[in-house]
């Protein structure tokens, strides 16, 4: 018979049942094997290997840097929110005995977030005693009077404007303003250097405390956790981290280059879309409608399967700037500007500006520059390509034009 604490006796001799590592540390001992299995390969190839740790190692120390200038710029957030802080405190204990001057700035600052329209808004202040003049439509009256009356310093309100119900025939109303109202930090789409902190603090800290709830909610608690995480190293709003509801701009892309030729004879060649193919590796081919307006285009897509889509123009200037923008429901939508500045008689810039929307958004983008399919560097390579095409008649080495890759797209 088995006693209570687990073990089986049989004639004077205790039996121990030892278990095996459970399915998922086998698994997860597996992956990581696996994982630092492929990285060894990758960072040891006997013919790129070298190539690769030189540039991990770069990515390290730039990676240092940006973190010793991310934590300067940090320290001196706190630092000036701490002194906001103290002086809000100030400003609420002692601020209520102010000059009339002081006040009317605070009133008008205050009726800025309050009413659509604060320049048809007359302040006067005697006293601490404030009067509102001019001209206030009917919605937006009763909260403005409220937010000036909580104003530290203000006796009263005399609400002496004149209320309108609509901007109709009112001079001072026209125009579309509206109230600048305050968003809560962690609803903008730009974070600051503190609240990017906390908010990495408290995702790591709520992550290690779900390890007592129930697996099913701990695994919900760190998912969200990890969004946060996320949120919080990016700075990017959630829409462009997941590419849902972020239309062309989940990422930015933007590059430039100095060519050794004039901007007259560079331009029919930019506004000709046929050069891309023969100096962009993953250009497989380019049409372009008989209005000129339309282009549909074939490239060359994850592992090598040719992926096309249609772009539409929105804007030419001729002799300097195109842009376009993709036609819509398509995988990857973006839109693009092209550049071309003159720079003296015999040299120009160009300059390019994407901004697309990939699968998964910011995320995917990343896993993309993981895999050594960064957009950004290709952008780059492919301006050189262009470069060399412009100035030598002919692309990099290494470059094959569509013709020559023999894809029969015709």
């Amino acid at each position: 018979m088995g006693d209570r604490s687990g073990h089986g006796r049989l004639d004077g001799y205790i039996t121990v049942i030892e278990r095996g590592p459970s399915l998922s540390r086998t698994a997860g001992a597996a992956g990581l094997g696996a994982c630092a299995g492929a990285l060894a390969e990758y960072l040891l190839d006997p013919d790129l290997g070298r190539t690769r740790r030189a540039r991990l190692r770069d990515k390290g120390v730039h990676v240092v840097h940006r973190s010793r200038g991310g934590i300067g710029i940090l320290g001196r957030d706190l630092g000036n929110r701490s002194r906001g802080a103290v002086a809000g405190v100030r400003y609420r204990i002692l601020g209520r005995h102010v000059d009339d001057r002081v006040l009317s700035e605070r009133v008008r600052a205050e009726l800025g977030r309050h009413v659509s329209h604060p320049h048809a808004v007359e302040v006067h202040v005697d006293g601490g005693q404030v009067t509102l003049a001019g001209h206030v439509l009917e919605r937006e009256t009763r909260r403005a009077c409220r937010a000036v009356a909580r104003i530290p310093g203000v006796r009263g309100v005399d609400a002496d404007w004149t209320v309108h119900h609509d901007t109709e025939g009112v001079i001072q109303l026209q125009g579309g303003g509206r109230p600048r109202e305050r968003v809560p930090e962690i609803f903008q789409q730009c974070w600051s250097p503190t609240a990017r902190f906390f908010a990495g603090a408290a995702a790591a800290t709520t992550w290690g405390m779900a390890g007592r709830l129930p697996k099913p909610l701990a695994w919900t608690v760190r998912a969200g956790c990890a969004v946060l995480a996320a949120r919080a190293a990016t700075n990017l709003p959630l829409k462009r981290l997941s590419g849902i509801g972020a239309g062309r701009h989940a990422i930015d892309i933007e590059d430039a280059i100095t060519v050794a030729a004039p901007a007259e004879d560079v331009w029919p060649l930019l506004s000709d879309y046929s050069v891309f193919a023969k100096c962009m590796p993953d250009v497989l081919e380019v049409r372009r409608s008989a209005d000129g307006r339309r282009s549909q285009w074939v490239i060359s897509g994850p592992a090598g399967v040719p992926v096309g889509f249609e772009a539409t123009e929105i804007n030419r200037e001729e002799g300097r700037e195109i842009s376009w923008r993709t036609t819509e429901s398509r995988l990857i939508a973006h839109t693009g500007t092209l550049r071309l500045t003159a720079e003296g008689a015999d040299h120009c810039r160009i300059e390019v500006r994407l901004a697309y929307n990939p699968v998964i958004g910011a995320v995917g983008h990343a896993m993309a520059a993981l895999l050594g399919a960064d957009p950004a560097r290709k952008l780059r390579q492919d301006l050189m390509r262009l470069k060399s095409l412009i100035e030598t008649g002919r692309p990099l080495a290494g470059t094959v034009s569509s013709e020559e890759r023999g894809h029969g797209l015709q």
